[in-house]
């Protein structure tokens, strides 16, 4: 029998009050007898694209990425199916693919900091390194407190040697959290990596004092050829750094 949109629409609200009840089962019932039932190309695709929803409930990537994909195939330019399959796609490990779908997304709705953060999150391991500083740049726009966001931005302009700007965003993390000794390190590095050996040592002093079991990475960090101190002796090292000034 032929589908349409009003059909659909009833079907998809019933749909959704079975999975705010609790029961996706039920839910996945409705929609699998309105496939079995129904035709209609471009009507079924919200269907398709709920049983996509109620697979990575599931934890059925798989299957949600064949569900997306039909989908798709109707509505190539309809941002929430971009961002499941997106998601499916990350979950059976095919990041291009994942990328491929959120970069669309993002296209169409590029102020969604879901997409936005999930993009950044997929080319964490990518070696575009420049994709990554523009990912991790967008969320921050998007979400100005998000504290990983922050961190992973510095680590993708240290990586770009763009010292000014992993500092800059060193010090956004640090003035959302005082606290976060790794921030603290970090930023000793990349101001030690930059020439500034003192304002490192300043870092890592706040560092220390905040958990003491930075002092190996500080330690490594410093004896660095070229841009680094050596210390012999490193109980004189925690010394310094217990008794910099803040």
């Amino acid at each position: 029998m032929p589908a349409n949109d009003a059909e659909v629409e009833i079907l998809l609200r019933q749909v959704i009050a079975e999975i705010n009840a609790g029961r996706p089962q039920r839910a996945r019932a409705l929609c699998a007898h309105a496939l079995a039932e129904l035709t209609g190309g471009a009507a079924l695709a919200p269907i398709h694209q709920m049983m996509a929803v109620l697979d990575m409930q599931a934890g059925q990537a798989q299957q949600a990425r064949e569900h997306i994909a039909i989908s798709l195939a109707q509505r190539p330019d309809h941002p929430p199916s971009l961002k499941i399959a997106g998601d499916a796609a990350r979950a059976v490990g095919d990041l291009h693919d994942a990328r491929r779908h959120y970069e669309r997304a993002q296209a169409l709705q590029p102020d969604r900091a879901d997409i936005a953060l999930a993009l950044a999150q997929t080319l964490q391991t990518s070696d575009d390194t420049a994709a990554r500083e523009r990912a991790w740049s967008r969320v921050v726009a998007l979400l100005p407190t998000h504290q990983e966001a922050w961190l992973q931005l510095a680590n993708a302009r240290q990586d770009l040697r763009d010292f000014s700007g992993a500092i800059d965003a060193l010090r956004r993390l640090l003035s959302l959290a005082p606290q976060h000794a790794m921030a603290e390190v970090n930023l000793g590095i990349v101001l030690q990596e930059s020439g500034r050996i003192d304002d490192a040592m300043r870092a890592y002093g706040r560092a220390y004092r905040l958990r003491e079991d930075c002092f190996g990475r500080i330690a490594h960090a410093l004896s660095t050829p070229g841009v680094g101190r050596l210390w012999l002796d490193l109980d004189a090292l925690r010394a310094e750094l217990q008794a910099d000034a803040a």
